[in-house]
This record gives C-alpha cells, sequence and structure tokens, in this order.
C-alpha cells in the first residue's frame, strides 16, 4: 500500500502543473530578456520554451485523469470489499454500481487513444508554422546590434538562472519517468532539458556577440529554428508510424510527441542500453555482461570527459604562421603590443583568457573597392562587353558629366591650404562602376590594432569605408571622360594619395602601396544606352573630322590655285616688262641699223617678215626697172613628190676620189 501511495498519479499531476506554469513564466522572462539585450535568437527560445506548455497541459489532464482513475479503482475495490461482505448499503444492483465506478477509467482510455493524437497534431501545427515563421524572421533580420554590454551581462545571467532551473526540473522529471506508471513524464523532461540547452548556449552566444562575433548569434537562431522545424518533422513521422503499429493490452503506448533526438540529450544512458542489446542479439550471449563492457560503460563519461580537458588544454598553444606577429591579448587587453610574437610556436593560457590575434606584417592586404570579385572570377580570359556582368557584385558611383556651355560652379577649397579656390563646371551626373583594387601593408601594429589614442575594432571595415568615401568624393568632382579615358594614371594616383592622407588622419599605422582601377564601365542595366551615346558621340566626333578633312582640303586647293596664280601673274609681270625692254632696244638697235643702212635695211626687214609669216614657202623676187613695185608670187601648191635635185645629195671630188 505505501508503495501505491509512492508511486500516486497527484505526485506527476503536481510536477506536470508546476511545469506548465514555469513554461508560461520562462517564455514571458525570456521574452522581456531578448527585447532587452535586442537579440533575435532570444526571441527563437522563447517561442520554443512556449512550445513546451502543449505537452505539459497534456500531461496535466493525462496525470489528473489517472488519478480520478485510480481513486475510482480504489472505491470500486471497497465497494466490492463490502459487497462480499455483505454491507452493501446500495439501493442499485451491483451492475449498474460497478459501470458508475468505471467512468474515469473510461474517459482516461478515451484521453490516451483520441486527445493524445490531437495534441500531437496541435505541436505538429505549432512547432512547422513557427518555425517557419521564425526562419523568414531569421533570413530578413538585418545586422543585429546589441544591447550596452552591462545589459547583455544582465541578460546571459538571468538566461544562467532559468537554464539551470529547467536543466534540474528536466532531471526529475526524466528520472520519474523511469517508473512505468510516471512514463509519459519523460516527453515533457526532454523538452525541459531543451529549453536547458537553449538558455545556456544563447548565454554562451551572447557572450561572443558581445566580443564582437555576431555570427555566432546568427548560427544560433538557425539551428534553434532547424530543431523546431526537425521535431515537427519528426512528430508526424511518430503518428504515421503509430497507425500501423499494432495495439498490445497492457502496454505503454508512447506519445507521438515524445521525442527520440531530444531523449539522445535527456537521456544517454538509454542509447548504451539499446547498443548492449544490439551486441548481444549480434553475438547470441551477453557481452554486455562481460568485464571489459562493464568497465568501459563506467569509464566512457570520465574518458569523455578527459578527452574533452584535453582539447581545451590544446588552447594553451598558438602558433603564429610566417609573415605574421601575434598579440598576445588576455581578457581582451592587448600585453605584448610593442614586441609582438614572432612566427612559431607560443605558451598562454587557455581561452578565453588569453588569445592570440594575428597581423600579417610582411603580406601585402588587397583591398577591392566597388566590387566583390567572386570566387571564379578571372578564369576564363575573354573580352568582356559592356552589356556583361563584369563581377559577382558591382556598386556604382556617381560620376559628374562637365559641361562648360551650361552648367553650376562649384567652389570648393584646395586640399593644400593655400587658400586657392578650384572651381568646376557641372552640368549632370551619371553612374559608373569604378572597381579600384588597394594594396596595403600594416606598417604599425598597435596603431592598426589598437590605436595608440584611438581603438578601431575593425581596421579593415574602416579602411574601406576611406576608400569609399575617397572614391565617391573623386568621381563627384572628377569628369567621366577623363576618369574613363585618359585620366586613369592620374586617377590612381591621387586616390593613393588622398587614402593614405586620410588613414594617416585617422592614425591607423598602414601604408598604402598600390591603387588601381579596373576595367571602368557603366551598370549593366544602362550599359546598352550607354553605348548608343558613345555611339553617337563617335558619329558626331567621325562627322567633325570629316568635315575638318574636307575643309582642309578645299584649303589646300584655294592655297595651291593662289599660289599658281600668283606666279603665273609674277611670270607675265615679268614677261611683260621683259618684252617691253626687249622690244625698246630692238627699237633702238633698229634705229641705228636704219641710220646707218637706209633703204636696204627696209628691205631686209620686209623680207624677213615675209620669211616669218610663210615659213616653208617658196617666195620669188622678180627685179624689174620698169615697173616701180613690189610684185609677189606665191606657190601655196602644197609638195606632192620630193624634189629629187634638191633631195639628192651630189657627191664632192674628195668622195669621188675615195676608193
Amino acid at each position: 500500500m505505501a508503495t501505491q501511495t509512492q508511486l500516486s498519479p497527484r505526485r506527476a499531476e503536481v510536477l506536470s502543473l508546476l511545469a506548465f506554469g514555469l513554461h508560461l513564466l520562462f517564455f514571458l522572462l525570456v521574452i522581456f530578456l531578448s527585447g532587452r539585450a535586442n537579440t533575435l535568437a532570444g526571441k527563437i527560445v522563447a517561442w520554443h520554451i512556449l512550445g513546451g506548455t502543449i505537452i505539459w497541459l497534456m500531461l496535466l489532464l493525462q496525470f489528473r485523469q489517472r488519478r480520478l482513475a485510480t481513486e475510482e479503482r480504489l472505491d470500486a475495490e471497497h465497494y466490492e470489499r463490502l459487497r462480499r461482505e455483505g454491507k452493501d448499503t446500495s439501493v442499485f444492483e451491483g451492475t449498474v454500481v460497478s459501470e458508475t465506478l468505471h467512468i474515469a477509467k473510461r474517459r482516461l482510455e478515451w484521453m490516451e487513444k483520441y486527445l493524445l493524437n490531437v495534441f500531437s497534431v496541435a505541436i505538429v501545427f505549432y512547432l512547422l508554422g513557427m518555425g517557419y515563421w521564425l526562419l523568414r524572421q531569421v533570413g530578413q533580420a538585418g545586422e543585429t546590434v546589441l544591447a550596452p554590454s552591462t545589459v547583455v551581462l544582465e541578460t546571459m545571467a538571468s538566461l544562467a538562472v532559468l537554464g539551470l532551473i529547467s536543466f534540474l526540473f528536466s532531471r526529475y522529471a526524466v528520472g520519474m519517468s523511469q517508473q512505468s506508471q510516471w512514463r509519459p513524464l519523460r516527453a515533457g523532461g526532454s523538452y525541459l532539458f531543451s529549453n536547458a540547452l537553449g538558455c545556456f548556449a544563447l548565454a554562451i552566444i551572447l557572450w561572443f556577440a558581445n566580443s564582437g562575433y555576431m555570427l555566432a548569434e546568427k548560427v544560433l537562431s538557425y539551428v534553434l529554428v532547424i530543431l523546431m522545424l526537425a521535431l515537427g518533422v519528426e512528430t508526424i513521422l511518430n503518428l504515421v508510424l503509430d497507425a500501423f503499429r499494432p495495439r498490445v493490452k497492457g502496454q505503454y503506448r508512447r506519445a507521438a510527441y515524445e521525442s527520440r533526438i531530444l531523449g539522445l540529450f535527456s537521456e544517454p544512458g538509454g542509447i548504451l542500453k539499446t547498443f548492449a542489446h544490439a551486441i548481444d542479439y549480434q553475438f547470441g550471449f551477453k557481452v554486455s555482461e562481460t568485464w571489459f563492457y562493464r568497465l568501459l560503460e563506467k569509464a566512457i563519461v570520465p574518458l569523455i570527459i578527459i578527452q574533452a580537458l584535453a582539447l581545451y588544454l590544446l588552447s594553451c598553444f598558438s602558433v603564429v604562421p610566417a609573415g605574421n606577429v601575434g598579440v598576445l591579448e588576455r581578457w581582451g587587453e592587448p600585453r605584448n603590443v610593442n614586441q609582438p610574437y614572432s612566427s612559431g610556436l607560443h605558451v598562454k593560457l587557455p581561452w578565453p583568457i588569453d588569445k592570440v590575434r594575428l597581423f600579417p606584417v610582411e603580406q601585402l592586404q588587397i583591398l577591392e573597392v566597388g566590387y566583390a570579385r567572386g570566387e571564379h572570377a578571372g578564369q576564363d580570359i575573354k573580352p568582356i562587353l559592356w552589356t556583361e556582368k563584369h563581377w559577382e557584385a558591382e556598386y556604382p558611383f556617381m560620376v559628374a558629366v562637365a559641361d562648360p556651355n551650361q552648367a553650376y560652379i562649384e567652389e570648393r577649397s584646395d586640399k593644400s591650404g593655400s587658400g586657392k579656390r578650384e572651381t568646376t563646371a557641372r552640368n549632370d551626373f551619371d553612374l559608373l562602376i569604378v572597381p579600384l583594387v588597394v594594396h596595403y601593408r600594416i606598417r604599425d601594429v598597435a596603431q592598426y590594432g589598437y590605436g595608440r589614442d584611438r581603438c578601431y575594432s575593425d581596421p579593415r571595415g574602416l579602411l574601406e569605408s576611406i576608400c569609399y568615401q575617397e572614391v565617391s568624393h573623386y568621381c563627384a568632382h572628377g569628369d567621366m571622360e577623363t576618369l574613363m579615358g585618359p585620366g586613369r594614371a592620374q586617377t590612381t594616383r591621387e586616390l593613393q594619395r588622398s587614402i593614405q592622407a586620410r588613414a594617416d588622419t585617422y592614425r591607423m599605422g598602414i601604408e598604402v602601396v598600390f591603387t588601381g582601377l579596373e576595367t571602368i564601365h557603366p551598370p549593366v542595366e544602362v550599359a546598352a544606352e550607354f553605348e548608343k551615346v558613345v555611339s553617337a558621340l563617335q558619329d558626331k566626333q567621325a562627322a567633325i573630322l570629316k568635315s575638318q578633312g574636307e575643309a582642309s582640303e578645299v584649303l589646300a586647293q584655294a592655297e595651291a590655285t593662289r599660289s599658281v596664280l600668283r606666279a603665273e601673274a609674277q611670270a607675265y609681270q615679268f614677261e611683260r616688262a621683259t618684252v617691253a625692254q626687249a622690244e625698246a632696244n630692238r627699237f633702238a638697235q633698229q634705229l641705228t641699223a636704219y641710220k646707218e643702212g637706209g633703204s636696204i635695211y627696209l628691205v631686209r626687214e620686209y623680207l624677213s617678215v615675209l620669211d616669218e609669216l610663210l615659213p616653208g614657202r617658196r617666195k620669188y623676187v622678180v627685179d624689174s626697172d620698169d615697173i616701180d613695185s613690189w610684185v609677189y608670187e606665191f606657190n601655196l601648191q602644197e609638195k606632192l613628190e620630193p624634189d629629187l635635185l634638191r633631195d639628192m645629195k651630189v657627191p664632192t671630188s674628195e668622195q669621188e676620189s675615195s676608193p
């Protein structure tokens, strides 16, 4: 009787009621703490905790009905004993009284046959629906900014306390479930254990996130959501398999929401027992009763602990690769920043007390601004058109387009401090992809990693922001044609100088070794229209050059014609002057000859004129004393046959005497 009282369902009913209340309370507390610390993973843990209320509500109803059935059974036994002793004072027949005393039992059977499946379906809808909604929330969430460190530390401490309470309750519930009367408590105990793991994991992840490792919080969010989805899918499979499982009267029927996955963590001893039974079945004898297996069963936990401790102690050693230096940080405070570790093996305190931060001081660091190269970029070496995507991701810059005819005037002070004003004409702006590659070297580890008077948690990110600012400023005050054409070399020099100057202003301790521009091009979305504009400009330039060529040709011809006409005029002038002078000289000579010769000269001149006017013609001069005039006879008949006498050559006396 004492054993029956000890295993009364009332104890499990009270535990179920307390666990149900704790789940509701923990849900509200975790929601409040996660909102205060601004962590999405905390909200996911809270919604996971709320799912346990469905399980504990079912357990509360189930054990309450078992308690009523037990009390009903005791009343029936008491009535049966009185009836056998003849002390039954009931006015009803025994059969009617017996049926009345078994109502709670029938309700319990109905509840465990149908209501368990209803609650299982409800858990499936909750886990899958809430898991899908939370998965979308995690995917759409941006970069998380945690609350101040004091708030995060308070949240971590509160989560650790909640996790400890959940762990103790889960161990108590799982321990009670070892008894067959309290076996359903295993489902609630396993879920409580998952809540404890979630709280502990969230507390640890918040410590990492507070130290700057925000990726850990994102990873935990995905793990918790995937766990909820996996539990929902497992519950569906349990429902399907349970529908085809044969029913044996008196055998315990395992609820579909009792997770085998969580049971691996909440009750790891069950795994060893299952493994032992499998070995016994394979070998045909009790391998689990041998001394080696018993020793292994006792030593498995210490061996795992020792192995985990050995792995943890490996964090006392740190290896600094070649070309790097390491700065020892103890609780986040640098200890040897002036004399960092060189390459090699170094001993330190275990994590998280000490850690070594590496700085590649002998390597050139490459920073890509305006684009993301991607993993497979550069493998296919081929020409890329403007209409094709060059990189995996491209970030356009706003570049000025100068127009001196119609523009607004912008004035800004010269950076050199000379007081001069730089005037630039701006009329329009366009978008260009300006990929810049920056090579830099760490010059001072103290300034780069920790700062003499300023400390930067992400110096590389700061340098990237500086590069984006300088490129944006240069493009906005530059000129698109110059940037895409002859001004590339000057652009890289000016960007290198401005980035180095800004880095020195922030005292980052770096040296900008090289800056280079990749292929500058318009965005792919507007590349076709940009090509049309460029083609129109080229056609315009071609028309201008053609017109200039034609103008040059016309001007050259005009110049040649002018030169010819001028030369002819000069020749004509020289000829007229020379002829006039010659005629004057000739007239003077003719006059002298006339004075000397008289009429003879006139006849001679007259005959000369005839000879000039009638060349190749026979002329006969007949002298007559009777006629006082000149008689002219002209033989204008053409010469048809050669004059044999004229053309015949008469040999001379010398030719005749020669042999």
